[in-house]
């Protein structure tokens, strides 16, 4: 593990720390998530060579965790998602850390907060019955177009020609209230007997998790500190990796979000200018 790797999952778990309180004082439940939790039932850790810390909460857990962020910020921390960042372009929330930079792409440069951060994932129930299940996956798929607001790079030509339709025929105002009105579907399904489903991907949508899943926390070692998961997150991981206990072969192990910049004491913004997407910072460009 290289020394900038360790140094930025620190960072996360520094985060999520501040997470973890925050839960903790206000009764709300979360979960390690996708590879976090992995790396918690693997490692006590970090997977050793992943870049990234992701957490989960049942929708009305995550609505209250907005809402009681929003009462009371963190100094030094920043809640960010589609309602409060116009250019943000996913459907969940990310809490980044001020007077950093994990800039991943030219176009965020400016465009909003591009700090260090901890993905914050919201779990919805999917409505029994294929009709309804087509349906909604409709739903999710045109939330995160219109959270996105570009054609995906990657798809069939078909998927590609009807996304950039939808986005040519609205314009800012009119997305906002597309994705307010489906969001409002997609939270539709209250019932606890049906499966659980994470929004963020077309591939989440469409591997649906079991219906208790949120129902019941236990906690995890993780690094220095102990963390809530589901319950069932052995169960939850053999359906997600297979045999979660075997590393994958060297090739595969490496950095997912590959940042341009690295930095952490300053914004991108504070940089200086002939260090902005040069990656020739003294804290140092991903390898």
């Amino acid at each position: 593990m290289s020394d900038q790797l360790r140094k930025l999952q620190l960072v996360q778990l520094e985060i999520l720390k501040v997470i973890d309180r925050i839960c903790r004082e206000n009764d709300i439940r979360y979960s390690l998530y996708a590879g976090t939790l992995l790396g918690a039932a693997r490692h006590q850790g970090f997977i050793p060579w992943d870049d990234d810390l992701d957490i989960c909460m049942e929708r009305s857990e995550y609505d209250r965790f907005l809402e009681t962020w929003e009462r009371n910020k963190p100094e030094g921390y920043i809640l960010q998602n589609k309602d409060n960042a116009a250019r943000f372009t996913q459907s969940f929330t990310k809490i980044r850390k001020d007077h950093t930079t994990f800039l991943q792409d030219e176009s965020e440069a400016c465009a909003y907060h591009t700090g260090i951060f901890v993905d914050v994932f919201p779990i919805d129930r999917m409505p029994e019955g294929r009709i309804r299940r087509a349906l909604f996956t409709w739903d999710c798929a045109r939330y995160q177009l219109y959270c996105r607001e570009f054609v995906p790079p990657k798809g069939r030509l078909t998927e590609k020609i009807l996304a950039g339709g939808l986005l040519l025929f609205s314009n800012e105002q009119t997305r906002k209230k597309k994705r307010e009105r489906l969001l409002g579907r997609i939270c539709r399904d209250q019932d606890r007997t049906h499966p659980t489903v994470g929004i963020e991907t077309l591939g989440t949508v469409r591997t649906p998790l079991p219906p208790e899943l949120l129902d019941t926390y236990t906690e995890l070692p993780f690094e220095d500190g102990s963390f809530l998961c589901f319950c069932c997150w052995e169960q939850y991981l053999i359906s997600k990796f297979g045999d979660y206990r075997k590393l994958p072969p060297e090739s595969e192990r490496g950095w997912k979000h590959h940042p341009l910049i690295l930095d952490f004491e300053h914004n991108y913004e504070e940089l200086p200018a002939e260090s902005r997407l040069a990656g020739n910072l003294s804290n140092g460009k991903a390898e």
